[in-house]
């Protein structure tokens, strides 16, 4: 483009008389050259009149024309780009009209054409002497150009000075600089949300000034609509008085019965006023009967009515339903989308699907669910989004904005492992004014990074330039770790551990690591699982290891339930493990793609990954257990019933298990062929619909009522625990000094005292001696033994070793005394009771002692055929025995035998007790 000093010059050439003898001729030819172009000039002053005129100015010689009503409707730019031109031509041939000048700068921001930079100096005075338009126009040149690269030397608007000019153009009146304010304030992301500026750039836009000659239509129907968004804002939105809220509602409803303005958004306002009561009576119950009225046709009521449906607000829940609505609409209402994708990522309904929700987060514009996206992205660092930059362009801009959570969100994820994101200098410049700002949490981040590589295994940290010093750390953590704050024994461990401000001291570390997995921090369980396993700093402890994790887990690590899965394979001889850790978590993270190896590696091929799943501790449970909890992973993950991922994952089964899942799926009536273990298109989708029937698994049992763990301590109101642990040390004190048969005699009784209560340390010491010591079996009964020794084996508590085969050599003990009947009973009895036995892994491996003892497998087949257990054939052991025995456990419920044992037992110790004290 010509700038106009270059169009001058060539004016002034033009316009140079010619010499000679044709002067007289060319006379008249001038006169006419002149009229010429007084009607083009005449010509081209309309045009940009008409096509441009500012509002708000005073010398405006036509309607005003909107900023946005410059754009052609159809998007020809061409259309424009013409306008221009004669907006140009005017300006340079009427140069005392001033009003031109604006007028041609407007359309040449609107056209966007290269070099628009240096009409900058030109804008610029125009804004400083109080031009609305002008300053409207830099704020439109920041608000595209922002994220370009600067032109070395080129003038430029900042962020500061965008926002300044906007302001000052909407307080001015400028209708489209107050329309943009409203947006801003409402979505963001240049200016932080807020619901009561949004309210006042609402009545600014009612109150502002005659925009110009003429207002068009645009200027009323926008004032029009002001006082309904008012009213809907005061009643969707936090933080207005319930004066307000009542002013507004008497809004919603008066425009809502009459229908003159917008319908759907009056109506919808009413209705949320309802729900929410605000303004109004709560009454959930009719805005929802409401919302489902409106549903049918009004997409914008799906939203509002899955939420409702979801939350169970004024009528039963119906997650299902919620989910089925908002996929469809989806397609056309932005907030359909946003919800079903945390309804995904909850997984209360259908099961957790991150991969689909984080889809649908970045689907969308909206702040929070940038951040939330942001979030997913963490846990699930694999999962690759479309267009990264948009991500990170909107979370910054809010959290320039002061946006809450918008900085920490970025900062977090360039800081993860995350590839696409991964930018740990551009985190650290972000923390670095927020820490100063007093925000504890990004504090923690600036220092925890202050050392690259401190968390990797594979490179040595090295110090960063700038920031924090050593005694800087040192004071932070002092101070940190007196205010009890975890992230500061975190650190404080971590350094410890590389030896980097502290001595190298593992012990110390794994001390530090504990404080802040008890003040709450996951990332610590993690590490001090790490700890436990691996022996650092501590002695290595595979309960305490599996206790960190599962914590970790539970509050939602997925490093942690990784960690849990990997570590099945190798629980065969310690058995703390659940099939659900270890087989239906495993394959639930891999449909999900946690932890693949990666299909640039080996394809994400499910036979690689899952291979060495099925032996090992899971054969104890049985294939049909072990079927059962593989069709749970598709519960849990249901992500993995894509076709190619089902197909990947049946490959990788083994044919028993494949066959087992056919069983189970024609037997519950959802597939029609024979159990062969083809797994094919039709065993596929009767899985399918199989998961989609059950709906997704509920939470598993806390860590200290999984398998594997110590068995609780009796009910506290049946017996304090001091009273407990002084008669334990009374009766342990006389069974050691005891010397004769009688004084033996009377201490045994007192140890069976104690352990029909329910205490594990004299369980284990009648257990261990039963079988050696024959005044410990004229005391103890051999179901009494038998139970004892159950609960041994399901416990493992610390300080016990070889407790299968001291159970084995009491079976066999009482096999020899011909009382074999007796253990099947005590078996069944305490299948029933503990419900601990009725999960396969675990009785699959206790039974499988039962077979190098005479009898008694038999004792058990015969005790199950007595009480009418069904599916009993010939041994008592098997796999379908056990499975027969657990569902007939979980179908009779508990003998209360051992409740009512534990009971007098308490009211015996209490009385030996006293009377020790008297």
């Amino acid at each position: 483009m010509l700038r106009p000093v270059h169009v001058l010059v060539l004016s002034c050439l033009a316009l140079a008389p010619l010499a000679g003898g044709a002067f007289a001729a060319q006379a008249s030819s001038d006169k006419s050259d002149d009229a010429a172009k007084k009607a083009a000039l005449a010509e081209a002053i309309s045009t940009c009149d008409r096509g441009a005129s500012v509002p708000l100015d005073p010398e405006a010689k036509a309607p005003p024309v909107q900023y946005g009503e410059l754009f052609p409707l159809d998007m020809n730019l061409s259309k424009l780009k013409d306008l221009a031109d004669k907006c140009q031509a005017a300006m340079l041939g009427a140069p005392r009209e001033k009003r031109l000048t604006l007028q041609w700068l407007r359309v040449e921001v609107a056209l966007d054409q290269p070099g628009l930079t240096w009409l900058i100096p030109q804008i610029k005075p125009l804004a400083d002497g109080g031009s609305p338009e002008a300053n409207f126009l830099l704020y439109e040149f920041y608000s595209v150009h922002r994220r370009d690269s600067a032109d070395a030397g080129a003038p430029s608007v900042t962020r500061e000075m965008a926002l300044d000019a906007l302001q000052k153009a909407g307080a001015a009146g400028h209708l489209t600089a107050l329309m943009t304010l409203l947006r801003q304030y409402n979505e963001g992301p240049l200016l932080r949300r807020d619901a009561r500026k949004l309210v006042e750039a609402a009545q600014h836009i009612i109150d502002a000034p005659v925009q110009g000659q003429s207002p068009g239509e645009w200027d009323s129907q926008v004032r029009k609509d002001m006082p309904l968004l008012i009213a809907q804002t005061t009643l969707e939105k936090d933080g207005f008085t319930g004066d307000e809220q009542q002013k507004a509602f008497h809004a919603v409803e008066a425009d809502s019965q009459a229908g003159t303005n917008d319908l759907v958004r009056s109506a919808l306002a009413y209705i949320t006023a309802l729900r929410l009561g605000r303004g109004t009576p709560q009454d959930a119950a009719k805005a929802r009967q409401l919302l489902e009225a409106r549903a049918g046709h009004d997409d914008y009521a799906i939203p509002m009515l899955a939420d409702m449906l979801a939350k169970g607000e004024g009528g039963p829940a119906d997650g299902k339903r919620a989910i089925a609505m908002l996929r469809v609409a989806t397609k056309n209402v932005a907030e359909a989308g946003l919800m079903l994708a945390g309804l995904l990522l909850d997984g209360k309904f259908v099961g957790r699907q991150p991969r689909a929700a984080v889809q649908l987060f970045n689907a969308s514009w909206d702040l929070d669910a940038c951040i939330r996206l942001a979030g997913s992205l963490l846990d699930y660092d694999g999962v690759q989004v479309d267009y990264p930059d948009l991500l990170v362009e909107r979370l910054s801009d809010g959290a320039d904005a002061g946006e809450p959570g918008a900085a920490l969100a970025l900062a977090r994820l360039e800081l993860s492992d995350n590839q696409q994101f991964k930018n740990e200098n551009r985190a650290r410049a972000m923390l670095k004014p927020l820490a100063d700002a007093g925000d504890r949490d990004a504090l923690w981040l600036y220092a925890s990074t202050q050392y690259a590589n401190l968390d990797s295994t594979s490179y040595r940290p090295s110090r960063r330039d700038g920031g924090l010093s050593d005694d800087d750390l040192k004071t932070l953590i002092d101070e940190g770790e007196g205010k009890k704050e975890p992230q500061a024994y975190l650190l404080h461990a971590k350094l410890l551990r590389r030896g980097l401000v502290y001595p190298q001291d593992d012990v110390r570390a794994t001390a530090m690591l504990i404080n802040a997995a008890n003040l709450g921090s996951v990332e610590a369980m993690v590490l001090l699982g790490d700890a436990y396993d691996n022996g650092l700093g501590i002695d290595k402890n595979p309960r305490e290891r599996l206790h960190a994790w599962r914590e970790a887990a539970r509050l939602g690590s997925l490093k942690a339930r990784g960690k849990l899965a990997d570590a099945f394979t190798f629980d065969s001889f310690d058995r703390l493990m659940t099939l659900r850790e270890g087989i239906t978590n495993r394959i639930a993270l891999y449909n999900d793609g946690i932890g693949r190896m990666g299909a640039g590696v080996f394809g994400g091929d499910a036979g690689i990954e899952l291979s060495g799943l099925f032996s090992g501790p899971a054969s104890s449970a049985g294939t049909a257990a072990v079927a059962a909890a593989v069709m749970d992973a598709f519960r849990e993950a249901p992500a993995g019933l894509d076709e190619e991922n089902l197909v990947s994952v049946g490959k990788a089964l083994p044919d028993e298990i494949r066959i087992a899942i056919e069983t189970t799926l024609k037997s519950e009536g959802f597939y029609a062929g024979e159990p062969k273990g083809y797994f094919g298109p039709d065993a596929r989708k009767a899985l399918a619909a199989w998961v989609d029937a059950k709906g997704p698994l509920t939470d598993a049992p806390s860590p200290q009522t999984a398998v594997g763990t110590q068995q609780a301590a009796p009910a506290s109101d049946m017996l304090a625990g001091e009273i407990l642990d002084r008669v334990r040390d009374k009766v342990f004190t006389q069974a050691q000094a005891a010397k004769t048969d009688k004084q033996k005699q009377a201490a045994i009784k007192q140890l069976d005292m104690l352990a029909r209560y329910g205490d594990l340390p004299s369980r284990w010491a009648l257990v261990r001696n039963y079988h050696q010591a024959r005044v410990v079996r004229a005391v103890v009964t051999p179901d009494e033994v038998t139970r004892y020794a159950l609960d041994i084996l399901v416990s493992k508590p610390d300080g016990v070793d070889k407790a299968e085969f001291e159970f084995i050599f009491d079976l066999t003990q009482i096999a020899q005394d011909r009382k074999s009947r007796a253990v099947g009973n005590a078996t069944l009895q305490a299948i029933r009771d503990d419900p601990r036995l009725q999960d396969p892994l675990t009785l699959g491996a206790i039974m499988g002692q039962f077979a190098f003892a005479p009898e008694a497998c038999d004792s058990v087949l015969t005790a199950a055929r007595k009480a009418g257990v069904d599916g009993v054939g010939e041994d008592g052991c098997d796999e379908q025995r056990r499975t027969a025995l657990i569902a007939f456990a979980k179908d009779k419920g508990a003998t209360g035998i051992d409740a009512t044992a534990r009971k007098a037992a308490a009211e015996e110790i209490k009385t030996l007790d006293a009377q020790t004290a008297k």
